[in-house]
């Protein structure tokens, strides 16, 4: 690793510190980079200059090529990526790309480095530092330190390779969520994640932006390794990895959001968003204070506070919320114990019935292959989406993904590196079976998928929506964008799509699997 000298890059403002370059498999996501958003921002407050790489191509091969000629061209002294085990082999592949045109120092942060930093820092890899939990103040202290091993040993929360083994540091200190600065939203083309898209506010056409309140979860589910991801953090004893940022902070982001860029609507991904009764208050009156109009949903739970005080609903209705989306996962009250969800079925009842009364469009998701699932259990969930008749239903099947429970529990052959490909976004290899039943996975996908419309002919589902979203339509700017994504989101790519899938569902109705 080349040793780069204290501060280099501020002794000439024109050299870039750090490039983030945005994984292959997420370059046409309709998602901003927000994890890089946030690094980002925070480094530029402390005054470093960052750039972030996410030029929208599709092919593979020619975005690693744009990549290369990009970082020969503003040549910054690091490199940053950010992976998941569904996109390991993409990203390995494009460091080594990096690594054998360029040479420059690549430092690897998010979920899955912060859980198995080893699967990064081995002999011959292309990655050279790998940073765990959190990674504002130690991207900062890499950038002061450069790769003097001495000074490495001294940064809490990386990983990297010395005399041949993956050395790792103490845990990294949680940080104050009020220094993390501005999201760096001026370093993507933003108008490109303006346009309206069905698929952040789950099939409803929206120029969408997402958000964050808050970081960390207090609560265990099995299928969840958020909690080994923020246990990557240290923390005081006695306090929670679950921070709120200063609600100031978050309506100045809403500010720029809304009148820099013009997103008509925001989704608060928060793990815990409405968990706490003040949280929820102090957010929607500032919101309502601000005097600010993009419509919102977010993300929340059937046990939340929302749902325990009823006044809050309404306050989230009269503030803007069109959409609360929930982790149902199943309607077994076994597998909600087994899973450790912390919810049970008549807490689910409750709240979808609650959000019809309020008139708040619903988004359940249902999981399937949960540990020692059979038969009987699938029927109840069948008869609980029939029951709480969601807006929309999401179906996924369970992947023990490492770092959570299911991993550790019920996974007992051996996974390495190259075996993550088996862990892919849709259906995991029969070796990851966590469910009792001999039901095929797949055909069970299609019949819930189905019979519950995740695909349908035309997109039904929006025009559920209320007055407060079809007003907000009419009167946007993007109003003609809108018009082009009704045609296209609604009639188009959906029947498209529905008969790409009629042959899975002939297939699947061949042999009912919940006969």
């Amino acid at each position: 690793m080349k040793k780069i000298t204290e501060h280099e890059s501020h002794i000439d403002k024109n050299v870039c510190d750090i490039s983030f370059i945005v994984s292959p498999t997420n370059v046409n996501s309709e998602y901003m980079p927000f994890y890089f958003l946030y690094l980002a921002g925070f480094l530029e407050k402390e005054g470093y200059k960052c750039e972030i790489f996410n030029e929208s191509i599709r092919d593979e091969v020619d975005y690693s090529k744009a990549v290369i000629a990009y970082l020969k061209r503003t040549k910054p002294r690091f490199v940053g990526l950010a992976t998941f085990v569904t996109d390991f082999e993409q990203s390995l592949s494009l460091a080594e790309f990096i690594k054998k045109e360029t040479g420059i120092t690549i430092i690897v942060g998010n979920a899955h480095p912060s859980i198995c930093p080893q699967d990064f820092i081995f002999l011959g890899s292309p990655f050279d530092i790998a940073v765990m939990g959190e990674g504002e103040i130690t991207l900062k202290e890499i950038l002061d330190n450069g790769l003097d091993r001495l000074k490495l040993s001294k940064i809490h929360g990386i990983s990297y390779l010395d005399d041949g083994k993956c050395l790792t540091t103490e845990k990294r200190e949680i940080m104050d969520l009020k220094d993390c600065g501005m999201p760096a939203y001026h370093k993507i083309d933003t108008a490109r994640y303006a346009k309206p898209t069905k698929y952040i506010i789950r099939r409803m056409p929206a120029s969408c932006a997402v958000i964050y309140t808050g970081r960390g979860c207090p609560f265990k589910c099995g299928f969840c390794a958020a909690n080994s991801v923020w246990n990557a953090n240290s923390c005081p004893e006695g306090q929670s990895f679950v921070r709120k940022r200063p609600v100031e902070m978050v309506i100045r982001e809403l500010e720029i959001l809304e009148k820099k860029y013009g997103f008509d609507f925001f989704y608060i991904m928060d793990d815990t968003f409405g968990i706490t009764e003040n949280d929820v208050t102090e957010f929607c009156e500032a919101y309502r204070n601000s005097g600010l109009t993009m419509l919102w949903a977010a993300e929340t739970r059937v046990n939340s506070s929302c749902f325990k005080n009823e006044h809050l609903l309404e306050l989230m209705k009269n503030s803007g919320c069109l959409q609360l989306d929930f982790g149902v996962e199943t309607g077994s009250p076994k597998l909600l114990k087994i899973i450790r969800k912390g919810i049970t079925v008549d807490q689910i009842y409750k709240a979808f019935a609650l959000c019809k009364k309020y008139r708040i469009r619903t988004f359940a998701n249902i999981l399937l292959n949960l540990p020692t699932e059979t038969k009987e259990d699938i029927l109840m969930t069948d008869t609980l989406l029939k029951e709480i008749n969601p807006t929309f239903v999401s179906v996924g099947v369970t992947q023990p993904y490492p770092g959570t429970m299911f991993f550790e529990k019920y996974i007992k052959k051996p996974i390495g590196r190259e075996d993550y490909k088996n862990l892919n976004r849709l259906l995991p290899s029969d070796d990851y079976r966590m469910a009792y039943h001999s039901v095929s996975l797949q055909k069970l996908l299609y019949y819930f998928q189905f019979k519950f419309g995740v695909y349908t002919p035309f997109e039904i589902s929006v025009l559920k929506s209320d007055r407060r979203y079809w007003k907000k339509i009419v009167c946007s700017p993007r109003r003609f964008q809108y018009v082009y994504s009704f045609f296209r989101m609604m009639i188009a790519a959906p029947f498209v799509e529905y008969l790409q899938m009629y042959r899975n569902k002939r297939m699947a109705e061949k042999e009912d699997p919940m006969q």
